[in-house]
């Protein structure tokens, strides 16, 4: 089968390469050095990434190696899996190429790696790749990890969609690894795809399988997820899917390590139900008209990372920070725009019932998780809680803790005032 002779080749080559450099970690599995976040702040990832990528990326292995091949059908339509899915996106994204932005974008082993920085959530210096291939208009790069001892590349296949030259947009339109064998996919109900497959020998003692459904540059907005927790080398799960336009979407596997870095990936395209997807935005049901307002305020401030704006919604003598009464964040959070990911991630979620403090009035405070029991979570409160970034290991975490949510709150006050931001804890 194709799918075994690209499992033996990647095999081979990963063998051959000098993935495991001095300082790969002895292990698969790695310990925990903090929470990623990944929300809307992973689109503008893409572009940040660009000032240190080209003098940070090292390329490992001959580009003689043996080239993998890319195998399986692609539903009719746009071919492109990430970063655009349209031809819209990929005609914006091109102009703004040309203009002299994200210039990383015009070779295929830059797209590969800033697919990995931004989907498998490896650090940008642990990332290494291998230009197999490049003829025409197609390309084939391997992605390696330094930190990943014995663990073979994912292989990237790249075309440029919207026409070829120097200056021409790669895409990535298939993504493979030796460590996943997927089948192909079962359409249970419109809304229901089964996802079904096994883990190779190569790799032992890989915990669960991440699936992650749709439609752009960053899981966010979702489109579907779920875990699955192997107890063999097989997998058979269900994954419910959200409308698109197009009836079209990204399916991405991933094997999550200690800090959620994934140590092998498969992306395909699948088939959704057709229809307007829910819109993007803060949920503001159930708050008065002045709360409604100032979340919508902080909202799009957040997401422009709009400094200027949000100093007029932030009053230093009443602002809380991280419990820190009287305070303004606002240079720390320009150091770390990082920090505002937060502020966009609990706005799209609804928020709790009002309470009035004692100081502070009548608040109405994102996200209504806070209120959440753990020990009884539902599957709409897990989603929710992954699309902030908590994995079932800090889910355990807090519940094991016995405090609740321990993740980032926001608070305005009946008037409309923004009183408080937290990224952590009580």
């Amino acid at each position: 089968m194709k799918e075994t002779r690209l499992r033996d080749t990647l095999h081979e080559i990963a063998t051959g390469l000098p993935v495991d450099v001095e300082g790969s970690a002895p292990g698969t599995l790695r310990r925990a050095r903090g929470r990623r976040f990944l929300t809307a702040g992973a689109g503008v990832a893409i572009v940040v990434a660009v000032v240190v990528l080209s003098a940070s990326v090292l390329r490992f292995g001959s580009e003689t190696s043996p080239t993998p091949a890319v195998t399986g059908s692609t539903p009719a339509g746009f071919e492109g899996l990430w970063p655009e899915t349209d031809a819209e996106a990929l005609a914006a994204t091109q102009e703004s190429v040309t203009r002299g932005h994200v210039p990383l974008r015009t070779t295929p082993d830059g797209t590969a790696t800033l697919l990995a920085t931004n989907l498998l959530g490896w650090d940008l210096g642990d990332v290494r790749t291998a230009l197999q291939r490049q003829q025409a208009q197609q390309a084939v790069v391997l992605l390696g990890n330094r930190t990943f001892a014995d663990i073979p590349p994912v292989a990237v296949a790249l075309r440029q969609l919207g026409g070829g030259g120097p200056n021409g947009i790669w895409s990535v339109v298939r993504l493979s690894s030796p460590l996943i064998e997927l089948d192909e996919l079962s359409e249970i109900a419109p809304d229901l795809v089964q996802v079904s497959g096994r883990v190779s020998e190569l790799l032992d003692g890989a915990p669960a399988l991440d699936a992650h459904v749709f439609d752009g540059p960053t899981f966010d907005p979702s489109l579907g997820s779920a875990r699955y927790e192997f107890t063999d080398r097989t997998f058979r799960f269900d994954v419910g899917l959200s409308p698109t336009p197009d009836g079209r979407a990204t399916l991405l596997l991933s094997m999550p390590d200690a800090v959620g870095a994934s140590l092998g990936a498969v992306m395909v395209p699948l088939e959704t139900p057709v229809g307007m997807a829910a819109a993007s935005g803060p949920d503001l049901t159930g708050v008065p008209a002045d709360v409604s307002a100032t979340a919508q305020r902080i909202y799009d401030a957040a997401v422009a990372k709009d400094f200027d704006a949000l100093a007029k919604l932030i009053d230093p003598n009443t602002f809380v920070f991280n419990f820190d009464d009287g305070s303004d964040p606002l240079d720390a959070w320009r150091a770390d725009p990082s920090v505002l990911d937060g502020v966009v991630g609990v706005l799209r979620l609804r928020a709790a019932p009002p309470v009035t403090i004692e100081g502070y009035g009548t608040l109405y405070i994102w996200p209504y998780l806070k209120d959440s029991d753990f020990a009884a979570l539902s599957a709409q409160e897990r989603s929710d809680l992954a699309s902030l970034g908590y994995n079932d290991r800090d889910i355990r975490l807090m519940i094991e803790g016995g405090h609740g949510y321990q993740g980032p709150r926001l608070a305005i006050d009946a008037t409309g005032r923004w009183r408080t931001y937290t990224t952590m804890g009580e």
